[in-house]
């Protein structure tokens, strides 16, 4: 008997698949054994005087770990089978073959006592290792596990840390108004106003009718999501919004389910012309889903009275190596987390409808981009092959490089990055598609991501604690306001200067010019590392962790017992 037509392109689907999950977790997979061998492991050791003759053979049982953590055991030969340097076959047997970190050290041990004597340096390390043992093989295997169980690495599941991870946000969230916070901001309410009674023009603001996302992206800074308001008020933020600005950006992981709230928002605010929306694109599940849900967009603003101010939407798709990432689900079968199709179906239906609806592209940088590779390979080229295979031809209008030096996550060299981009469909050209990548900071899931994955911007970091920020580069304090009643900071969600349902905005706005603490946050005051020492003891650690000032000054201030000394500590130094 034949297959079934839906048998065989099943298979070639996984095909498919497979040919974009190996490179991926090939690369991963050597630039960590990369990072580890050129002196990753060595510092991790520390000090001890066998550091050297350990540091290659923890490496690979790092590896040994790593694989199990991360590939589906079906995939790990498939994962190693390019890696084919003679010296090293020995080394993807044990990786494959060996069942436990006992075996692997037993079976490492075994191969250098039986290899010819005068072999390469590895083998100098091993009988040294072995002679400082007595010559006892049980008392090395124990020595070289007991030093690996030392420096704690894959003690958890991806599963087991993300809970905790969520945990601590739960926490966070869980103490957003209470007696530190509002300790905190009667304070703050003490403080002379000398601008009262004014209303600031924003440059933009933000609306979040609730947090949720059903993708569990391993970038994520968001693990655990505030429960959906029970009785919000709408109307009041937006009106409160649309009296302080005219853009607005709708965010709260994915919006998907609350797109109602977004076109009812369109029709409501009359002076904002920018309504701005971030989605992840899995709504897109065919064509015709798609030119309804985009449709809807242009129709909201096409159902704007004439009289007011002409709009667009900004259509937001989060769009890059991690959302689309191809991954093992429970039946060990890949899938890619949010399709490339999806996203493809998006391209094709939004500029149909410019130039009420504007689409664009958001990227997460990665060594692509410190050259046109960005465009070349990876999600960007495989979206171009989608497009292309529904008969489309992409044509790039522009590229701009972000404006200083970044350091490349693999090979430590350093450059300018592509930043943004734009580019059309030929059948559409007078629609253009933005493309924007920004960097991954290390909150939430991103914090357990491998060093060699995403852009950091370490430079930039160092840069704020020694010179203070460049111009134009701060903290982002513009208001988030929540259906909830929360106000919160666009660069810092769990600072909360109110509720707006009871406080109202007057004390909200009149709470962030006089807040010390969110001023200081806006201009990078390095005030606020010395407030931090007075009452935690690991600001070393954190600042080790920093993946850049923004991702610094926020763990800074995640604790509302700390918020509060550090606001006491700033009015202080004021009188």
């Amino acid at each position: 008997m034949s297959a079934r037509p839906e048998t065989i392109d099943e298979d070639i689907e996984q095909r498919r698949l497979l040919a974009i999950y190996l490179p991926n977790l090939r690369q991963r997979f050597k630039a960590e054994v990369n990072r580890l061998t050129a002196g990753g492991m060595a510092e991790m050791l520390g000090d001890r005087p066998d550091a050297a003759d350990l540091a290659f053979l923890l490496t690979y049982l790092y590896a040994w770990h790593w694989l199990r953590h991360n590939v589906a055991d079906r995939y790990r030969e498939g994962v190693l089978a390019t890696f084919r340097n003679p010296a090293r076959l020995f080394l993807m047997r044990l990786l494959i073959e060996a069942d436990s970190a006992d075996s692997f050290v037993e079976g490492y041990i075994r191969h250098w006592l039986e290899a010819p004597p005068g072999g390469p340096a590895q083998q100098g390390q091993l009988l040294r290792l072995l002679a400082a043992q007595g010559g006892d093989l049980d008392r090395l295997r124990d020595h070289v596990l007991e030093v690996w169980k030392s420096l704690g690495l894959f003690v958890q599941t991806y599963k087991v840390a993300y809970a905790g991870l969520a945990k601590e946000e739960k926490a966070r969230y869980g103490d957003m108004l209470d007696r530190a916070d509002r300790g905190r901001l009667a304070l703050v309410d003490e403080l002379p106003d000398p601008a009262k009674g004014q209303r600031p023009r924003f440059a933009k603001l933000g609306i979040i009718p609730a947090m949720g996302c059903p993708q569990t992206c391993r970038h994520c800074m968001f693990i655990w999501r505030p429960l959906k308001p029970t009785d919000p008020d709408p109307e009041q933020v937006y009106q409160t919004v649309d009296g302080l600005t005219d853009s607005v950006l709708f965010t709260g992981g994915d919006l998907t389910r609350h797109l109602d709230a977004f076109y009812d928002g369109i029709r409501a605010m009359r002076h904002v012309t920018t309504f701005a929306i971030l989605l992840n694109g899995d709504f897109a599940d065919d064509p015709e889903i798609t030119n309804e849900v985009i449709g809807r967009m242009a129709s909201a603003i096409e159902g704007r009275p004439q009289h007011w101010p002409k709009a667009r939407v900004l259509l937001q798709i989060s769009f890059d190596e991690f959302h689309q990432e191809v991954i093992v689900d429970k039946h060990g079968r890949l899938k890619e987390r949010i399709p490339v199709a999806k996203i493809a179906n998006i391209v094709e239906c939004a500029p149909r409808y410019a130039p009420h609806v504007q689409l664009a592209l958001l990227h997460k940088q990665t060594g692509l981009n410190f050259s046109m590779d960005v465009l070349q390979k990876g999600v960007f080229a495989r979206l171009v092959n989608e497009l292309g295979e529904r008969g489309h031809r992409v044509q790039v209008l522009s590229t701009a490089p972000s404006p200083r030096l970044k350091t490349h996550p693999l090979t430590g060299e350093r450059g300018k990055v592509l930043k943004d981009a734009s580019f059309v469909l030929t059948r559409y050209p007078d629609a253009p598609i933005l493309m924007t990548s920004s960097t991954i900071d290390g909150y939430g899931r991103a914090s357990l991501l491998e060093p060699g994955e995403t852009v950091k911007e370490r430079e930039l970091l160092q840069q704020v604690l020694t010179e203070g920020p460049p111009p134009g580069e701060s903290f982002d304090i513009d208001l988030m306001f929540w259906f909830n009643g929360w106000a919160t900071l666009f660069n810092a969600v769990h600072i909360c200067l109110g509720d707006l349902y009871q406080d109202g905005v007057d004390t909200i706005l009149a709470r962030q010019r006089k807040d010390p603490l969110t001023q200081a946050l806006h201009r990078f005051d390095r005030r606020l590392l010395d407030f931090y020492a007075e009452v935690r003891p690991d600001l070393g650690e954190r600042l080790q962790k920093a993946t850049g000032p923004h991702h610094l000054f926020h763990s800074l201030t995640e604790e509302g017992e700390v918020r509060l000394h550090m606001t006491r500590r700033l009015i202080e130094q004021r009188t």
